[in-house]
């Protein structure tokens, strides 16, 4: 017979070997407890003034609207019956132009204005009034100039703005000196006016919620219910269906600082086999980083994409910070990589 030397012996053994099926494991992490519901409205109350006063009155300019705003941002929260107003914080802020010290007195004074109005008009108790003051808004400076990226020399004024961090008077009279005079112009009709105004926050008490209400809220009002009783609501319309994903993701929009709500939320992309969604997910949050639990499901969100080197990173880092589960998935993936 005119046989070969059967080269194929080792194609065939290989092909014989099976494969290893890695067992990994999904920690679940409890919701976090709310005991006292504490949710706050933050607005902005533009007033116009006269010239260096802090008199309100409502007839100037756009005042009346303004006013009008306010009031009924208090007055919905005061009709809400499932709520109760527990403070009002109210800051005021100033433009650049003029002295550092006078206007911080003309911030703390608008302010304690607006406060004095809502006290008068809006049936707030005066203990349940706070007033602050900042002065001279140079953050906002910063922030506004962005939405003017035509400004003339707009690199100049953030280099003297950021040069003078200290000496913000000086500051104010280098801006004053640019060239040409319609810089500055610019500056004090367009920018200045939007760093003059109140911020006011509403605080209030949420009541708890029983499953029918809160399976109603999750669509009327989701910002009013605790975290548990979102995973309530989930829990009871089950999951793996399409009313506990809806739950869930909206419970991660308005607690996206939950390492419960975003490993819940990846590991039902995980169970979906959607791996790339669950990575989208826990690599962007920067909660992931300070939790074993999450580092370890996206390692095996990782595993699951076939990025077994990140997956081992990933698992030895949770496991270094004591995560059993983690010690575990970094066992089968070690044993993944071993046979590729």
């Amino acid at each position: 017979m005119n046989c070969d030397k059967g080269k194929a012996e080792q194609s065939l053994w290989a092909g014989i070997l099976p494969a290893y099926v890695p067992d990994y494991k999904l920690d679940s992490i409890a919701p976090e407890p709310e005991p006292v519901k504490v949710r706050a409205e933050t607005r902005t109350a533009r007033l116009q003034f006269r010239q260096d006063s802090y008199n309100i009155l409502p007839g100037f300019k756009n005042n009346r609207a303004e006013l009008d705003t306010v009031s009924n941002s208090i007055e919905l929260v005061k009709k809400n019956t499932d709520v109760r107003i527990i403070g009002i914080y109210i800051t005021g802020y100033a433009s650049p132009e003029g002295s550092m010290a006078h206007n911080m007195a003309l911030s703390e004074n608008r302010a304690k204005a607006l406060a004095d109005y809502i006290r008068r008009y809006d049936a707030i108790a005066p203990e349940m009034l706070h007033v602050d003051w900042k002065g001279e808004d140079w953050e906002g400076f910063v922030r506004v100039l962005g939405d003017f990226p035509n400004l003339l020399k707009r690199d100049e004024v953030y280099e003297i703005i950021e040069r003078y961090p200290d000496e913000r008077d000086f500051c104010e009279l280098q801006l004053q000196k640019l060239v040409p005079p319609t810089i500055y112009h610019r500056l004090l009709t367009e920018i200045y006016p939007a760093l003059r105004r109140n911020e006011y926050r509403i605080e209030y008490n949420v009541r708890n919620f029983n499953l029918e209400e809160a399976r109603r809220m999750v669509d009327e009002r989701p910002d009013l219910l605790s975290l548990s009783e979102m995973y309530k609501v989930a829990d009871s319309y089950g999951k793996g269906t399409p009313g506990y994903d809806k739950v869930m993701a909206t419970a991660l929009r308005y607690f996206p600082a939950s390492p419960s709500a975003l490993n819940e939320n990846a590991v039902n992309a995980i169970s979906r086999e959607e791996y790339a969604k669950a990575v989208e997910l826990l690599e962007k949050s920067e909660v992931t980083a300070r939790s074993a639990e999450l580092l370890s499901t996206l390692g095996v969100a990782y595993a699951g994409a076939g990025q077994y080197d990140k997956a081992e990173d990933v698992f030895r880092r949770a496991s270094e910070a004591g995560s059993a589960t983690a010690r575990h998935n970094l066992e089968e993936v070690r044993q993944v990589i071993d046979q590729l």
